[in-house]
């Protein structure tokens, strides 16, 4: 009898197990069953210090949280040369970067080998202001009164370093007029607060830290771009616009300065689906205050300026977002 008993407990557990581990009939979904399948992307951005880090990190986490089966992560990296490259060899799906290095990857100038033609423009983010740092008793007043001297025109083929040349060119100094100095922004501005240099050009947006690094302990000042040698070079240059620093944006720089800016781009690969870039877009824009809330220029990035100095051709799924919202005929 007992072992007729055992006999009948070891069945039914048995039973029971069966019934937890493969279910049971009439094909109804299980509580538990595997959720549907996550596309896990990556957007390059910039160093942990930057703008771009923090903005990136805004946008990943709207991403990820509004836009179902999407899942994206901000890389810190060194910026738009090195996203440029990585999206080049499909190592991300999304990257920031300056609108002019963009340009140049695209149609592959130094220090690009060779045309980077799988990439297409999602928006334009915040403007890059091209900033002339000089210390305010140098007698430095004027672009024309760099001839000779000591400039930090950026890391060499950096979107800095391109534009930088090109405004100087268009003031009618080229390279052989001043002592060019390839350093990064950062590292120019520590030349200047160390008198190494007389001028750092600095492309970021403002304010930028390291400047107003040196604003607090130096006496700065800031050269304008006229804009007569402006309309020389952006008659043909559909990324440079004509921006003003207003007065009071760095310690001990009282008045307002024109100069020139190029606007950070988001950018995706060519095969990026339509549908997932017009989802990303539209979540980005339906959550705009965090990303304004992430960063000082997260406040400059607006729908009515989102196709301001695109540099690249569009992707099909951003066009199709910006002909509903009317930004895009």
């Amino acid at each position: 009898m007992k072992k007729r008993y055992v006999v009948l407990v070891m069945l039914l557990v048995f039973a029971v197990t069966a019934q937890t581990v493969f279910g049971g009939g009439g094909g109804e979904k299980k509580e538990g069953a595997a959720a549907p399948a996550v596309r896990r992307l990556s957007l390059a951005t910039g160093g942990t210090a930057g703008t771009y880090y923090p903005i990136g990190a805004a946008m990943t986490n709207i991403i990820s949280k509004k836009v179902p089966g999407v899942e994206v992560t901000a890389e810190a990296t060194g910026a738009s040369v090195a996203n440029l490259k990585m999206i080049a060899e499909n190592k991300v799906d999304f990257m920031m970067g300056a609108a002019n290095t963009a340009y140049g990857g695209f149609t592959g100038e130094e220090p690009f080998p060779k045309p980077i033609s799988n990439i297409r423009g999602m928006m334009a983010l915040y403007p890059e202001t091209f900033q002339f740092v000089v210390l305010r008793n140098s007698g430095l007043k004027t672009l024309a009164d760099l001839r000779g001297k000591r400039v930090v025109v950026g890391a060499p083929g950096s979107g800095t370093e391109r534009t930088a040349k090109l405004l100087l060119e268009a003031h009618g100094i080229d390279y052989g007029d001043i002592k060019p100095q390839f350093l990064s922004f950062g590292e120019g501005v520590t030349a200047l607060k160390d008198r190494l240099v007389d001028c750092a050009i600095v492309g970021a947006g403002i304010p930028t830290s390291a400047v107003v690094d040196a604003a607090a302990s130096l006496d700065i000042g800031l050269l304008s771009v006229k804009q007569d040698a402006f309309d020389k070079v952006a008659k043909d240059i559909q990324y440079l616009t004509m921006v003003k620093i207003p007065a009071g944006t760095y310690k001990g720089v009282n008045e307002d300065v024109m100069t020139a800016a190029s606007p950070a781009l988001l950018i995706t690969r060519q095969d990026m689906d339509d549908e997932t870039v017009y989802r990303i877009i539209a979540a980005l824009f339906d959550n705009l205050g965090d990303i304004q809330a992430s960063h000082v220029q997260g406040k400059s990035i607006t729908l009515e300026t989102a196709l301001n100095g695109m540099s690249l051709p569009l992707h099909p799924g951003a066009a199709r977002y910006f002909k509903e919202k009317g930004i895009l005929k």
